[in-house]
């Protein structure tokens, strides 16, 4: 075991922790004996006649003591909320691939986008420890990871925020506290930073920061300015971003390491980030002051308990030792050993890092719902796999499921802090395996023909693109495990190469966990716009009306228009006073009876008129909710300015389908339920032509499922029952098994559910959540579930590893397909009969018009929108009726080859008149026949001359083939030398027809065009043959 060991200099900062912790009701802290018989150059063990809280001499703090320390001390101390890690699969955040950063989900309360219904928007001072993952985008870690001793996929990031409510003083203070007082760290180890300002930009020093630093007691000489590129934080290419302060610790100490800061060097670390957000970066470049002042400031859990157990090395804390251990004894390769570059020659050490923080960050992502697969996160966790199964098998000489072993190890480390890891630890490990064994089967194969390939490169030269291309897509090798193998060999990649190989290889549709921005609606309101809305006390757009329609009597549906007022117009420039004909801009009105698009339902659609004269004055063609406001955008087609007042009317018919298609949608996900058990939601989409829902399921529905889930959906329809919707408190929802929603979500104390037959206050009172669909919805409803009128699937797809997509349709859509469906079958049924009828009179002369009517059906069936089953069905069911031509068609093939056969084999009797069997035989076959059926006569006609040379030819359309064919026991070779081959039979024929062909002494065949020339071919063939036998007589 890699020895622990701890710093002198840390005695009495450990013993203040103690009597910390002593006042604050920790007396009995479970800290882990780590090791205290070894030191080295740089630190040294404690004296073994100290003891700390009552523990022997040598006790230093486990990581899970460290990390609830910090939380304690910003929830108990200092009035800060406690809030739970989020996924690291971000729920309501295309733009990234995994949560990288505590401050991910709290991006829209910096942004000011919140909803102001929302729980976050009550926060002021939080806490929490956040899982991370950096593999893959912006900020990916993975291909450093292994090669040194603090690089990880996963991490865990230790924040405290602080939004509109304390600024940098108190998170100075707080920061400084904890870490010298709390947790004893040497006050003269650390180093903080500030932001010295950036003349180029307007920015000013941040000398408020700086005295801070100094108030505190840090010494000028340890208070260090540095730029942009290191104290200022930025979200991205525009939005809020600030000055920050950085506190770097120095592993040596009784030194001036300020010439080390921020240089890189191992011995002197950021340990934590304090960051100021104070402006908002515009779309120019352009900086403007925030309404509201926020702080953001995190630590990496690992690098602080590498420091607080004296190490040097996250990889030798209590975080990774038990999987170190655990790779040992799974694998028998030697002990882990912390070398690393060219001190690591054969790679083990490496391998024991990669393998262990891979285990780590696949168990978390795939917890969270993470699948592996070949699109964006699921592919960076393909890739994960890979690269951590390559590293066990190819340098720890370990067994194949030893990355999946090691699960156990993390959720035991982490289950405690992450219960969803102890949910189902099993589910994990089998993904990983299944991932394994998929690549296992094409390791070997790509080892050795990369091997190859690097074997035959010049000294110097590079791998070519086009190689690691094909690595990628014949073999499965991630473009990062090609270029590790390569470099192990001392080889780099052609990275351009690769990438025109992969361009001309694929159709590029997206790039990372990019969403498509072209999809997104072209006018929208961002951070400042926001801000400024707020500060001129634009009041938050009323959108209640959006429930207020009614079913009538009649069998109608009413969406009564709302009278509205234009509060504030917003173009591509920026606010505006006024818009003129044909100008696109984004309308935000006092009150709107549109729906948002919002939780999986599209957006609704009309035009508003004005109050004066009736007339449209604009074109509502997106609807987006910003933070309270709605956004309606389109096109204007008169003028509009603020005040105006307007009449908002909805497209009613696509109101009507979205309704039906949402409704639809919670019965599905019940049917679903009811057949193949608690499965989870992972994603829908509710338009108004289908809605598409997405599930964990780790295979595909068999025709059975899918007929069972449409029919209970479609009894629910049938039953007519109606759909109620009201407010519950939260707590209550989430305290009620069997009510559906995705608690990612961010939800306000009172949450809308929308329940099916049951009144929403009847399904808390008993077990109404489970006999009919319930969840937790802001969505729009039909009144009652017969308005659905009917639900087909119709489309069932697998998105990622464990998840599959449903997609289906309601209403008139669905009517349609059944009778659309109906009729192909009543069609197919009347092309079977003439097929059957054709078959009987044993012939095929409609064959030919029997398979055009399939053809039209097929392309029929494969533009309709049917129920899966159905067309699946149908499909199955016009290849079978192929099938059977084709056999009809063998056999007709094979009856007329037989007669051929025989005819050329009469003929060739009759013609020859003294001699049981002609010398040769040249022939012409029927004009229609093609190369194919030609070899087989020949090889028919050769068995029953099998002492006869022949030649047949035949004409199809303007083709011509020509096929000779030599017995081997037949020698035709005469005293003069003269002999007669296959090939030298077939060459004036080929010469005559200007064609390809060729073959040996006893086989040759020969194509070419003119299907004139056959006669002449015939003649030469004859000719040629005949001159041949004489002279092989002579």
């Amino acid at each position: 075991m890699v020895p622990i060991v701890t710093f002198s200099r840390t005695l009495p900062p450990l013993l203040q922790f103690c009597r910390y912790h002593s006042r604050h009701g920790h007396c009995s802290l479970a800290l882990r004996h780590l090791s205290s018989d070894s030191s080295t150059s740089e630190t040294h063990p404690i004296s073994p006649h100290v003891a700390l809280g009552g523990k022997p001499a040598g006790t230093v703090l486990s990581s899970s003591e460290i990390r609830r320390t910090f939380i304690e001390y910003f929830r108990d101390q200092h009035g800060h909320t406690f809030i739970p890690s989020a996924s690291v699969i971000p729920q309501r955040d295309p733009t990234l691939l995994f949560t990288n950063a505590g401050m991910n989900q709290f991006k829209d309360i910096f942004q000011g986008t919140i909803s102001p219904h929302a729980e976050g928007a009550n926060y002021r001072r939080v806490v929490n420890s956040q899982k991370c993952i950096r593999a893959g985008g912006k900020h990916n870690d993975l291909d450093e990871v292994g090669k040194d001793v603090h690089h990880h996929t996963f991490f865990e990031m230790l924040g405290n925020w602080s939004f509109g409510d304390y600024f940098k003083r108190e998170a100075c203070s707080m920061a400084w506290d904890l870490l010298t007082r709390v947790y004893g760290i040497p006050e003269d180890q650390l180093y903080v930073t500030y932001f010295k300002g950036d003349a180029s930009l307007n920015l000013e020093a941040d000398t408020e920061c700086r005295d801070i630093w100094l108030e505190l007691g840090v010494p000028p000489e340890r208070v260090l300015p540095f730029g942009i590129a290191d104290n200022f934080w930025e979200m991205g290419g525009s939005g809020p971003c600030g000055p920050c302060s950085e506190i770097h610790y120095d592993r040596h100490g009784n030194r001036d390491a300020s010439h080390l800061v921020n240089d890189l060097h191992s011995d002197v670390l950021e340990v934590w980030n304090l960051v100021f957000m104070e402006h908002n970066r515009q779309a120019d470049g352009s900086l403007k002051r925030l309404s509201q002042q926020h702080v953001d400031a995190g630590m990496g859990l690992e690098r602080l308990v590498a420091i607080l157990q004296g190490v040097s090395s996250n990889y030798e804390t209590d975080l990774f030792l038990p999987l170190i251990k655990a790779i040992e004894s799974g694998s028998g390769s030697r002990p882990y050993s912390g070398l690393t570059g060219a001190a690591d020659p054969d790679y083990i050490d490496t391998a024991y890092r990669a393998v262990a923080d891979h285990a780590r960050m696949l168990t978390i992502a795939i917890a969270d719902g993470g699948q592996p697969d070949y699109f964006k996160r699921g592919y960076v966790l393909k890739r994960v796999i890979r690269r951590a199964v390559r590293y066990a098998t190819e340098k720890l000489k370990g067994p194949p499921g030893l990355l999946a072993s090691l699960v156990p190890t993390v959720v035991d480390s982490l289950g405690t802090m992450y219960p969803e890891l102890r949910q189902d630890p099993q589910h994990i490990v089998d993904i990983i395996n299944t991932e394994e064994s998929q690549f296992l089967k094409t390791l070997r194969k790509g080892q050795k023909f990369l091997s190859k390939k690097i074997s035959k490169l010049p000294q110097g030269s590079k791998l070519t693109g086009e190689i690691a291309w094909k690595m990628y897509d014949g073999y499965g090798f991630p473009l990062d495990l090609t270029t590790m193998v390569a470099e192990e060999h001392g080889v780099k990649v052609d990275m351009e190469g690769y990438e025109a190989a992969r361009l001309k290889a694929l159709e590029i549709t997206s790039q990372g966990g990019i969403k498509n921005l072209g999809q997104l609606p072209r006018i929208r309101l961002d951070a400042t716009d926001l801000s400024m809305l707020q500060k001129k006390k634009v009041k938050f757009t009323d959108d209640s009306p959006k429930y207020h329609f009614t079913y009538t009597d009649s069998g109608k549906y009413v969406f009564p228009p709302v009278s509205a007022r234009v509060l504030a117009l917003k173009t591509d420039r920026g606010f505006a006073s006024m818009v003129g004909s044909g100008e696109d801009c984004g309308i935000i009105l006092d009150c709107t009876n549109f729906y948002a698009e919002q939780g999986g339902q599209e957006w609704d659609e009309g035009h508003l008129n004005s109050v004066k004269n009736e007339e449209v004055v604009f074109q509502v063609e997106n609807v987006q909710l910003y933070s309270g406001y709605v956004l309606h955008v389109g096109t204007a087609v008169e003028t509009i300015k603020p005040g105006d007042n307007l009449m908002l009317f909805l497209n009613k018919v696509r109101r009507q389908k979205i309704m039906r298609n949402h409704t639809a949608t919670h019965i599905l996900n019940f049917a679903l339920r009811e057949v193949l058990g608690e499965t989870e939601q992972r994603g829908s989409l509710v338009a108004p032509d289908r809605l598409r829902f997405d599930f964990i399921a780790m295979g595909a529905l068999d025709p059975t499922q899918l007929q069972r889930v449409t029919q209970i959906a479609n009894d629910i329809v049938a039953q007519k029952y109606p759909v109620y919707r009201g407010q519950v408190p939260l707590a209550t929802v989430k305290a009620t098994e069997g009510v559906r929603a995705m608690f990612e979500e961010a939800y306000g104390d009172h949450v809308t559910v929308v329940s099916v037959a049951v009144p929403v206050p009847e399904v808390f009172k008993g077990s109404g959540a489970m006999q009919y669909p319930v969840e937790l919805c802001g969505g729009i409803h039909v009144c009652n579930t017969g308005h659905i009128k009917r639900l087909l699937i119709t489309a069932q797809r697998q998105v990622s590893a464990g998840v599959r997509r449903l997609t289906a349709i309601t209403g008139n859509d669905a009517q349609s397909a059944d009778y659309v469906a109906n009729t192909l079958q009543q069609r197919l049924a009347e092309v079977d009969n003439q097929l059957t009828l054709s078959l009987r009179s044993d012939t095929l002369a409609k064959v030919s018009n029997i398979k055009q009517s399939l053809d039209s059906l097929s392309a029929t069936l494969v533009t309709s929108r049917l129920e899966i089953w159905r067309k699946e069905t149908i499909s199955q069911q016009i290849q079978a009726m192929r099938e059977k031509i084709k056999t009809a068609e063998k056999m007709a093939e094979m009856s007329k080859i037989k007669q051929i056969i025989q005819s050329l084999y009469t003929d060739c009797l009759e013609s020859t008149s003294d001699a049981l069997v002609p010398p040769f035989v040249v022939r012409h076959v029927s004009s229609e026949i093609n190369s194919k059926i030609l070899l087989k006569i020949a090889k028919g006609l050769a068995k029953m001359l099998p002492d006869t040379p022949l030649m047949l030819i035949s004409g199809c359309k303007d083709d011509v083939a020509a096929i000779c064919m030599i017995p081997r026991c037949v020698s035709v070779q005469g005293s003069s030398g003269h002999r007669l081959t296959a090939s030298a039979w077939m060459d004036p024929v080929m010469e005559l027809l200007q064609g390809k062909g060729g073959g040996s002494a006893t086989f040759a065949r020969s194509q070419g065009k003119g299907r004139h020339k056959v006669r002449e071919c015939l003649s030469v063939a004859e000719e040629y043959a005949r001159c041949a036998t004489n002279k092989a007589q002579e």
